[in-house]
């Protein structure tokens, strides 16, 4: 199987702490926050000084009432007892402050395994690798790629499975979750969905998938397209709900999203945005176009393989009133002529009608 299987730490015998210090409950805690949302492990404690003494239901008001810390010491002292301490933030670069750089060590200290989603592996630090060593612990670094190389050879499955793929107008943007709510609703109709996680969060949720933007260029498309096969092949899912990467858009991260495309060959799209966002984030001055046009942008560069339409839109309303969530629905539908939803805030029914709907 891609990727890190469960039996490196057990989920729901591993209570978490959660460092996301002064970031929790923005864009760069969508680790933190996905993990909260739909992961199988206990939390806790989060740990962010700014929301010290509240709860993650005060920050996030849909999610349950974790405790909030602002020392590894508050958390350890709750039940029940973390076991490991996740790092809930994966900045731009993927680097490892030196504020966190502490923390992970008195966490190896006080005896918690860690969970690292970062760039840069915890178990090529020679300082924490003695201290796990000597404790008996794990370094568990989520973007640790597959060590053989596999290039995509397109062929063909099973005539009876379909393949959705998540595409977007930038990063976070809502591609997890979407994918996420997709493949649950789907489930939850007595439908055979599978969901295959091609990021660090959803590899942290799910136990296994591929960490796509860690791979080596040439092998992006081969590593999806094995990922989605072994998911085929041990489930035979009518469904495979395929978790998207970047933007086509984004000056950085546009090749990880054309392989996850030409990888996954999906059979059709679901097109994310935030409406919040004029320009991709950090690049300013590269412009979003309206979605009409970045629908036709996504259909055409599936379709240099393998024909997909985009079937529906997801949107992130978070920074919107819900009576301005349900007119921006309306402003894209009128636009598109596509179903539109918030899976958050709406749910995914209308989303999952089109899907069932068009095959």
């Amino acid at each position: 199987m891609i990727g890190i299987e469960k039996q490196v730490l057990n989920p729901p015998e591993t209570p978490l702490v959660i460092l996301s210090e002064g970031c929790f409950g923005v864009q760069q805690s969508k680790t933190a926050t996905g993990v909260i949302r739909y992961g199988q492990w206990p939390v806790t404690a989060v740990m962010d000084s700014q929301f010290s003494g509240k709860t993650v239901t005060d920050v996030i008001p849909d999610q349950p009432p974790i405790p909030i810390v602002s020392r590894l010491s508050e958390a350890l002292a709750l039940s029940p007892k973390p076991k490991a301490l996740l790092i809930g933030t994966a900045p731009m670069g993927g680097g490892l402050p030196d504020s966190y750089y502490q923390v992970v060590k008195e966490a190896l200290e006080a005896g918690l395994h860690i969970i690292s989603g970062l760039h840069i592996f915890l178990n090529e630090i020679p300082e924490l690798v003695d201290l796990a060593q000597a404790k008996g612990l794990r370094l568990w670094d989520v973007r640790q790629p597959p060590s053989d190389n596999v290039v995509t050879r397109q062929l063909p499955r099973p005539a009876g499975t379909r393949v959705i793929t998540m595409v977007g107008s930038d990063c976070s943007v809502g591609k997890m979750y979407t994918a996420l709510e997709l493949n649950k609703t789907l489930t939850d109709r007595g439908e055979a969905s599978q969901f295959v996680a091609t990021g660090q969060t959803g590899i942290m949720i799910t136990g296994h998938g591929v960490p796509l933007d860690r791979a080596i260029g040439d092998f992006m498309a081969g590593y999806v397209e094995r990922a989605i096969d072994e998911s085929i092949q041990q489930h035979q899912p009518k469904w495979v709900i395929v978790e998207g990467q970047g933007s086509l858009l984004h000056p950085a991260y546009s090749g990880v999203t054309m392989a996850l495309i030409h990888g996954s060959a999906p059979d059709a799209l679901i097109l994310c945005h935030n409406p919040k966002l004029k320009g991709i984030r950090n690049f300013e001055s590269v412009p979003i176009p309206p979605l009409s046009t970045l629908v036709n942008i996504y259909e055409s560069a599936a379709g240099w393989i393998k024909p997909a339409k985009v079937l529906g839109i997801s949107l992130n309303t978070s920074s919107f009133t819900e009576a301005q969530a349900k007119a921006l629905v309306q402003e894209y539908e009128d636009e598109t002529g596509l179903p539109v939803t918030d899976p958050v805030r709406f749910g995914m029914g209308v989303l999952a009608d089109r899907v069932i709907q068009a095959f």
